[in-house]
């Protein structure tokens, strides 16, 4: 029974998928659902710890939803943004103990609730940014570093070796994690966060974080001061 129900669910996911694909591919950026072995590979890099949030955005048929669930993520603590309104749907049918919001990921910090903002580690992202404008990746990456804790960073796949937005552009940090074979086509996995990775790749100027980190240091001491 548990495995006729897996293939049914399988079918109805590999058929919306289908669907969408045939009325706006740009949307989805992909031939194919993602792997399991790619879900597998991001929930590694994912950290969750007891309290924090983790939000994905761009869900799709919910391929790393699950697979997210399944690393241990609480379904309290795990909240989906989905802009294809069908898509949306079936996702709250499919996993109906996890928020699902339709909406736009440029604009995050007006969608989820006011107390989330701050306690999220690790966003998610099955967005095809290769397939969009960069002023429209800018809004999102920006969106999602408003409601990041300090120490959080954004984990994106793309089918190209190469990070599918400028980090230097842009403003960030950017360490390629790793490439899965496993997938069709294969997918490299990226991290970007607003401070430096150890063992990672700086693609942001130097100058531009310690002219950040110095402009906060001066803030505190004036704090410490008064």
């Amino acid at each position: 029974m548990l495995i006729r129900s897996s293939k049914r669910l399988k079918d109805s996911e590999n058929l919306l998928f289908l669907k969408r694909l045939i009325k706006n591919p740009r949307s989805l950026g992909a031939i194919a659902p993602s792997s399991k072995a790619l879900a597998r590979f991001i929930c590694r890099h994912i950290d969750y710890k007891e309290g924090d949030y983790v939000i994905e955005i761009g869900a799709g048929t919910g391929s790393f939803t699950r697979a997210i669930l399944n690393s241990g993520v609480p379904a309290s603590k795990l909240i989906v943004v989905e802009l294809d309104k069908e898509l949306a749907q079936y996702l709250r049918l499919h996993f109906p103990a996890i928020q699902v919001i339709h909406g736009n990921a440029t604009i995050l910090e007006a969608l989820i609730p006011a107390c989330v903002i701050g306690n999220v580690q690790t966003i998610v992202s099955g967005i095809p940014m290769v397939n969009i404008p960069k002023k429209v990746q800018k809004e999102i990456i920006d969106s999602c570093f408003r409601i990041l804790g300090e120490e959080g960073g954004i984990l994106q796949f793309t089918y190209g070796s190469v990070s599918p937005v400028s980090a230097e552009s842009f403003g960030f940090f950017a360490q390629k994690l790793g490439r899965v074979l496993q997938n069709f086509p294969p997918a490299t996995v990226w991290r970007y966060t607003l401070k430096p990775l150890v063992g990672g790749q700086l693609l942001k100027k130097k100058n531009d974080y310690m002219q950040r980190f110095l402009l906060k240091f001066q803030k505190s001491s004036r704090r410490v001061t008064k």
